[in-house]
């Protein structure tokens, strides 16, 4: 009974707040497991063993962007090795997310192999239950939700009081702003660093740049190229090794 009436105080609270609008930085920190194999291979303890994004969610009560923050860096590794020079460089691609609230569609723009892709789907439902936990997050209250799917269990935080059902990536559908994800207990967690009130309808602009793809093209063209899905969770950016 108790659960029935949290969920459905804050079910009323989204229904009855006034529209919102803002924008929330995230710190994105995904563990890496790369390997290295050929005439390169002696490079593997070089490589990173973790990536540390910045990008930031423009927000309404209609639409939202998810983006890179504008300057956000390469990560550039120099070491002596076998004599000469080895620079390794983690690019972090040009991806921009727009999701239409209303209508739950997304239109992503997605950099890979310096070629620009733009997909159109459906935004995806995930069986979110409320675990009753709560936490603060910026300072503003958050609501634990989790869900498992294909052996992963993804835990969220979000913010019945700001009332739009969105977040990082494609993490939505809950009545309140997600702020924070944990994926795969820790091997991916999106939190957010700061949440700021102010209108940003001017820069929530729906990418155009690219070719357009189906979800299912992209996916296969990214697994042709490196063997891996380009599906979120198994995100995509690129790592440059000369000597």
């Amino acid at each position: 009974m108790k659960r029935i009436l949290m969920i459905t105080a804050v079910l009323a609270f989204y229904l009855n707040a006034p529209a919102q609008k803002g924008t929330v930085t995230y710190q994105e920190t995904m563990k890496l497991d790369i390997h290295i194999e050929g005439d390169m291979a002696g490079m593997q303890d070089m490589l990173p063993k973790e990536r540390k994004v910045t990008r930031i969610l423009h927000y309404t009560s209609d639409a939202s962007l998810y983006l890179v923050q504008a300057n956000t860096d390469e990560q550039e590794v120099s070491e002596q090795a076998g004599g000469g020079n080895v620079v390794i460089k983690v690019q972090e691609p040009d991806d921009k997310r727009y999701t239409d609230l209303k209508a739950g569609k997304i239109t992503e723009q997605k950099e890979f192999m310096s070629r620009n892709f733009l997909i159109e789907s459906p935004a995806e439902a995930f069986p979110w239950k409320l675990t009753g936990s709560r936490k603060d997050i910026c300072g503003i209250p958050c609501i634990e939700a989790s869900f498992d799917k294909d052996s992963t269990h993804t835990v969220a935080w979000f913010a019945p009081s700001l009332a739009v059902p969105a977040g990082p990536g494609k993490y939505g559908g809950l009545p309140g702003l997600i702020l924070e994800v944990n994926m795969d207990n820790g091997k991916r967690i999106i939190t957010a660093v700061s949440v700021k009130d102010e209108d940003v309808a001017g820069l929530i602009v729906k990418p155009t740049k690219g070719k357009k793809v189906t979800r299912e093209e992209f996916d296969a063209i990214v697994k042709e190229k490196t063997g891996q899905d380009g599906k979120e969770g198994g995100a995509v950016f690129m790592i440059q090794m000369t000597r």
